[in-house]
């Protein structure tokens, strides 16, 4: 998970910085440097990124921008709703069909 795809996490939700460090419950100083490349997210919060990346990819793929505003919400819950709901509703696609960046059109 590099500062591209945590940028890209924050963009399609619509989340401050400090929003996210909130939900990830770490300071917001630690999505900064996450952002500018000076430290990586690891363990739970690495996982949930990359969660939330994928959601967004697929959300994208299928411009189901209203999937984002949902999932904004759990993000606003905090991290014990986020990860049910995104390891509840993981889903299944052809590797061909997946997008590995908000910004490629396919």
């Amino acid at each position: 998970m590099g500062p591209v795809e945590i940028q890209e996490i924050r963009i399609a939700f619509a989340l401050s910085p400090r929003e996210l460090a909130s939900a990830l419950n770490v300071a917001p100083l630690t999505v900064a440097r996450w952002e500018e490349g000076k430290s990586t997210p690891t363990g739970l919060q690495e996982e949930v990124l990359q969660a939330l990346h994928s959601t967004a990819l697929d959300a994208i793929n299928r411009g189901n921008w209203e999937h984002t505003r949902h999932i904004r919400g759990l993000v606003m819950l905090g991290i014990g709703a986020l990860i049910y709901y995104l390891l509840s509703k993981q889903t299944e696609r052809p590797p061909d069909a997946v997008q590995t960046s908000l910004w490629d059109k396919g």
